[in-house]
């Protein structure tokens, strides 16, 4: 006996969202909780939820994103809600009942939710992160008015900073604080107020830097790494101090040694280490402050206070007694035209009449014996005429 088959009729019809109030037959689909179900009862009807196996058969599973968790939603087996980062799934049709409670959800996929600033207000939940003092916290369980870093409650998800600009005595830092002292960042390492960098106990050196002051002054109060100018060299500050003047090695380490041009020496004027001046033709070093006396030979060869960069010959006219020269001097001694040219190889006061005394002569080293001619420009241009010496 033959069986006739309608083929019309093996086909699905696809009638989208399920609603209660549509009249389903079988091999009718509807999409209903992110799954696809087919009616299957031969009987046709309306309310009955696909999850009824009476009448529907799960065809397809899926998953349906429902976005934020609702507490006054109803939500069906495979929809998707994000809680706090957390994205879960549900088991089995519920309302009112909040992830991550197993009977009704599972984790599907874990993330994170940034929340700002930590705030006793706010209600926080599982894998919150929070960030206090520049270190960002996540939740482990839900809490509010727990502060970080309650091991309770929250964890280290990621090690920050707070820039906190220049140290203020005032304010209280917390740990991980960042704040600024003459260039330098220091990192508080414990919470404290009224300690000032570097005590250690409450700070370390985060980024080294430095501060120019410009020129020394013995009234300011001077921090670490503070720079100072003084007579040319540019001084580092090693600890805080006030009218504590370079090169005080207690409390300043040369940073740039540099020379400070003064032009010609004075008298009674204040020198600095490594100013320079000129006298006489050449060129000197100081290499002690102080002040200048009246004899620049008796501050260079008495006192040391000067050390020579460099030479140079300077015409000191006719020999004279008790005269300062300096080494590289040129004098002449004699008549004209019968002028003898000396040139000083010691710095000294002249002790000795004439230049071949006894107690001078070893201080002079004869460059010409002869005739010296001279124009009107004597001091560009000189001729002598005799034997060389």
């Amino acid at each position: 006996m033959s069986t006739i088959i309608d083929l019309g009729k093996l086909r699905f019809l696809y009638r989208g969202v399920y609603n209660a109030a549509t009249n389903y037959e079988i091999n009718d689909v509807v999409s209903f909780g992110g799954n696809s179900y087919v009616y299957i009862n031969r009987t046709a009807s309306a309310g009955n939820l696909p999850s009824n196996a009476t009448y529907w058969s799960n065809m397809v599973d899926g998953l349906s994103d429902l976005g934020d968790y609702n507490n006054g939603t109803t939500y069906q087996k495979n929809d998707l809600v994000r809680v706090s980062g957390l994205i879960y799934r549900a088991l089995q049709q519920t309302v009112g009942n909040t992830p991550p409670n197993a009977t009704y959800w599972v984790l599907f996929l874990e993330g994170f939710k940034y929340k700002g600033d930590w705030d006793a207000a706010t209600a926080y939940k599982v894998n919150d992160i929070a960030q206090l003092n520049g270190i960002n916290y996540i939740a482990t369980a839900n809490n509010t008015n727990q502060e970080p870093p309650n091991a309770s409650y929250w964890t280290v998800f990621a090690a920050g900073f707070n820039i906190q600009n220049d140290y203020n005595a005032a304010t209280a830092y917390e740990v991980n604080d960042i704040v600024t002292v003459s260039g330098c960042r220091y990192i508080c390492t414990a919470d404290t107020t009224g300690n000032a960098p570097p005590n250690a106990s409450y700070w370390t050196i985060f980024v080294e830097g430095f501060k120019e002051r410009g020129a020394y002054n013995g009234a300011t109060e001077y921090d670490f790494n503070d720079l100072v100018t003084l007579g040319g060299n540019v001084w580092r500050c090693k600890v805080r101090n006030t009218g504590n003047e370079p090169p005080s090695s207690t409390h300043w380490d040369l940073y740039l040694q540099a020379l400070n041009q003064r032009g010609s020496w004075t008298t009674t004027t204040a020198y600095k280490k490594d100013d320079v001046v000129i006298h006489l033709g050449q060129t000197y070093r100081c290499q002690t402050n102080h002040t200048a006396g009246s004899s620049f030979l008796t501050n260079f060869t008495g006192d040391n206070y000067w050390e020579r960069m460099s030479s140079g010959q300077f015409y000191r006219g006719g020999y004279a007694d008790a005269t300062d020269y300096f080494k590289n001097d040129l004098v002449t001694t004699g008549s004209a035209p019968n002028l003898n040219l000396y040139m000083n190889v010691n710095d000294h006061l002249s002790n000795g009449t004439n230049i071949t005394d006894g107690t001078e002569v070893a201080n002079w080293q004869t460059i010409i014996s002869g005739q010296f001619t001279t124009s009107s420009i004597m001091m560009a241009q000189s001729f002598f005429y005799g034997t060389m010496n």
